[in-house]
């Protein structure tokens, strides 16, 4: 089975990527809250919140070039 979104991949080994991704979602989610649409904030910062951790324990340093 495919994964929606595949956290594993070179895409995602810049540091700066990572942050973009959590910080435009975390971002996006307390807009949405701040115009009421609380079902949206919960699931945009609980996504922002999955990435963090993911981004947190997969190991990029196989993906280098050196």
């Amino acid at each position: 089975m495919r994964k929606l979104i595949d956290l594993y991949h070179p895409f995602f080994a810049p540091v700066w990527i990572r942050i973009v991704v959590v910080v435009v979602l975390v971002a996006w989610g307390l807009f949405e809250l701040s115009t009421g649409a609380v079902l949206w904030a919960i699931i945009f910062i609980g996504i922002g919140a999955i990435c963090a951790w993911r981004f947190a324990t997969i190991d990029y340093n196989a993906f280098s070039d050196d």
